[in-house]
């Protein structure tokens, strides 16, 4: 039997910063866990690899890797975050093509006065980094047109009504509420150029601003009819979770499109054809469209600036969500792209040190040869894998409703779709569930069970015997943490004796808005699971129902808060960890023993979570 002692997670290496993805979990860990339970030339099994980031530590310690998702941004991720050759000079070549385009589709239309280098050999102009812009709303009370920029914001959801006979107005001492509210466009209210690294300049959007951009809409609206681009209309679907969640539609965003000004599609749109039209080598195009899409994430309107934030600059996307913040940046898309590029290189350099190599193949069975990758754009019930193929099984499957990964990877699919060797994921087997209930398509907790039960009954049929099954989670629902177990007992594991270990997270990730909303775990529970026929089940005869199950569960969970409540130190992470250890073998015993045709109606009867009375409070409430 291996143990596993936890180490200090470690912050993302270069392969892990070329392109955002959703929840990655630390690098050293991953290759700890790798080098404990595993041994060279093994083949490892990751059925949810998302981020790459047991395939990529598995290859460096070189490991034969199996990886299955069902998202084709991850496989898109995977595919470059591994590459070791490029041809550098034909690479840099094309990069300054682009940034040469850009230049011209910026021309002059992007500058604004260095106020602080007048009396210093500087140019009187400079490149503007970022424009502020706001959303404007029609006030619910009066019906005049304000604007919900941070100097009219009181708080998350409440602002001042430009109005002044208005009663939300600034003297009236009331408010109105955005979600209220009709949404009627946007403006502009300033710009920014950073002509040091901590000093910039500002300049306020006057007539003159207003008259420049609409100048430069008209020319780039000129390129695009040159060029016979078409401007694509990508519906964001109303039958989504993070719809709900976010109130996209009601916030006037109904395009995948309108997550960007009009003037940063069109420059997006025009570069993407730049690139498709390079004369380049296949890898160099790939590893291009690899910076694109990475570049995207900085220059949609989800990017926002805040005092504590990035020194004041430009951050994006720092929550699980498509958060549209009422005052929102449109970021120059030259510097991103330049900080794509430079991520990128920096991969391919780091790589280039490491003594690895990729020979990717098509099927399981050529691993068996001189090859190390077999990467599927599916879900592991489309293959079949033989049985007893796999050595070991890590991964870090999804979290309950915590992250909605097709959804959200979906902000991509626009640009990158006809990259994708899955042309259309089937949302209908992602492994989720959602917060939002009451809409056509939603998955509950039995949902999100059933589809964990499906990927580890096939995980269990290739895993050879006696080996394991070691995977993360943490999750202070305790619904998803039932259905997770509940589905890893049906597929036939079992825990492996004592383990169960508690891994903290990376330190300075600790402040990321999600990691600091009350209440939020921070770090991950490591299970390690066997598959074995020597296990021999503890014996519960007084539990033969669900109630009886709760009831128990109750029990043990209940003793362990007081437990918590009266303690001194209070680890709530020690107090899991016991709690976790006496309640599996009731579980397993439930599972194996007790349920029927593997139906049940826990979810429906256990409402009580004590998890989330462990970890305490509730996530903060979001700006509407």
């Amino acid at each position: 039997m291996h143990n596993y002692i936890p180490i200090e997670a470690k912050p993302h290496t270069p392969p892990y910063q070329i392109h955002r993805y959703f929840a990655r979990r630390p690098w050293n860990v991953f290759s700890e866990l790798i080098k404990n339970y595993s041994d060279e030339k093994d083949i490892i099994l990751d059925p949810f690899c998302g981020g790459g980031v047991t395939i990529y530590e598995g290859l460096k310690l070189k490991r034969k890797m199996i990886g299955f998702d069902i998202n084709p941004l991850s496989i898109f991720i995977v595919q470059n975050m591994i590459r070791k050759t490029w041809n550098s000079k034909e690479l840099d070549g094309a990069y300054r093509s682009c940034i040469n385009y850009l230049n011209i589709l910026y021309g002059d239309f992007n500058t604004i006065q260095d106020i602080k280098g007048q009396n210093r050999l500087q140019p009187k102009r400079i490149s503007i980094d970022w424009n502020e812009l706001a959303f404007l709303a029609r006030c619910n009370l009066c019906k005049k047109v304000t604007t919900l920029s941070n100097a009219n914001k009181i708080k998350n959801g409440r602002y001042y009504c430009e109005n002044p006979q208005c009663k939300a107005s600034k003297d009236s001492k009331g408010y109105i509420e955005p979600k209220n509210c009709e949404r009627a466009g946007y403006k502009y209210l300033f710009s920014v150029g950073m002509y040091t690294k901590k000093q910039c300049a500002h300049e306020e959007y006057s007539e003159l601003r207003k008259e420049t951009v609409e100048k430069h809409i008209f020319f780039l609206k000129a390129h695009i009819k040159d060029e016979k681009i078409e401007i694509p209309h990508d519906k964001i679907p109303l039958n989504w979770d993070r719809q709900f969640e976010d109130l996209l539609a009601k916030k006037g965003i109904i395009m995948f499109q309108d997550l960007f000004t009009e003037r940063n599609l069109l420059i997006n749109l025009l570069l993407l054809n730049h690139i498709k039209k390079l004369n380049v080598s296949d890898e160099t195009k790939m590893i291009l469209r690899l910076i694109f899409s990475s570049s995207l994430r900085d220059t949609n309107i989800m990017a926002f600036t805040h005092e504590g934030w990035q020194s004041g600059k430009p951050t994006t996307w720092s929550k699980h969500a498509y958060w549209i913040p009422n005052q929102f940046c449109e970021v120059n898309i030259i510097p991103a792209f330049k900080h794509a590029f430079e991520r990128m290189k920096k991969c391919l350099e780091f790589n280039a040190q490491l003594n690895y190599e990729i020979k990717q193949t098509t099927t399981p069975q050529e691993l068996k040869k001189d090859n190390n990758l077999v990467l599927y754009n599916s879900t592991i019930t489309d293959v079949k894998i033989n049985a007893e193929f796999v050595d070991e099984i890590i991964t870090d499957p999804p979290y309950g409703s915590n992250v909605q990964y097709l959804e959200l990877s979906h902000f991509w699919y626009p640009w990158n779709k006809e990259l994708y060797d899955n042309i259309t994921p089937d949302f209908s087997k992602e492994a989720i569930s959602n917060r939002k209930k009451k809409f056509e398509g939603a998955k509950n907790l039995q949902d999100y069970e059933n589809n964990l039960y499906a990927v580890f009954k096939e995980c269990y049929y290739s895993l050879k015997s006696e080996r394991n099954m070691i995977l993360t989670f943490n999750n202070k629902d305790m619904g998803a943490w039932l259905a997770l177990m509940i589905s890893i007992f049906k597929a036939g594991f079992s825990l492996e004796d004592k383990g169960l270990y508690f891994q903290t997270g990376v330190k300075n990730y600790k402040q990321t808005a999600h990691t600091k909303s009350k209440g939020s775990p921070y770090g991950d529970f490591i299970y390690v699971f066997i598959k074995t026929k020597t296990n021999i089940l503890a014996l519960y005869p007084n539990i033969t129902n669900d109630d009886e199950l709760i009831e128990q569960l109750d029990k043990t969970l209940i003793k362990h808060l007081e437990q918590y409540k009266n303690s001194k130190e209070k680890n709530k992470n020690d107090i899991i960890k016991t709690m976790v250890l006496q309640i599996m073998p009731v579980l397993e015993y439930y599972v194996k023993r007790v349920l029927k045709d593997g139906t049940h109606k826990i979810y429906e009867k256990y409402k009580t979570n004590h998890l989330e009375k462990i970890y305490g409070g509730s996530d903060d409430k979001e700006e509407q």
